[in-house]
């Protein structure tokens, strides 16, 4: 039951991060930890050119590692992060 709430809750949420072409900055960082802390989950997207296919596993993973967080689901460009 749990597993499908998770599911219809990513489903309903709604982007509120977006990476650009600068990259992840120490302000993204933040914004990214402080929305963890308020929300508890949150939708992540990068833009179009930002990631290859190749890269993106790995990049998103990172990210989860700097923001102390879990990611818990990744689709192309978006990714969803947990509080831990």
């Amino acid at each position: 039951m749990e597993d499908k709430r998770l599911k219809r809750e990513i489903q309903d949420l709604k982007i509120t991060v977006r990476i650009g072409h600068n990259g992840i900055k120490e302000s993204v960082i933040t914004e990214i930890i402080d929305q963890l802390n308020s929300r508890g989950l949150i939708k992540i997207k990068a833009n179009k050119g930002v990631l290859d296919a190749s890269s993106r596993k790995i990049f998103w993973t990172d990210l989860a590692k700097k923001t102390e967080s879990k990611l818990v689901n990744q689709i192309g460009n978006v990714a969803v992060f947990m509080k831990k």
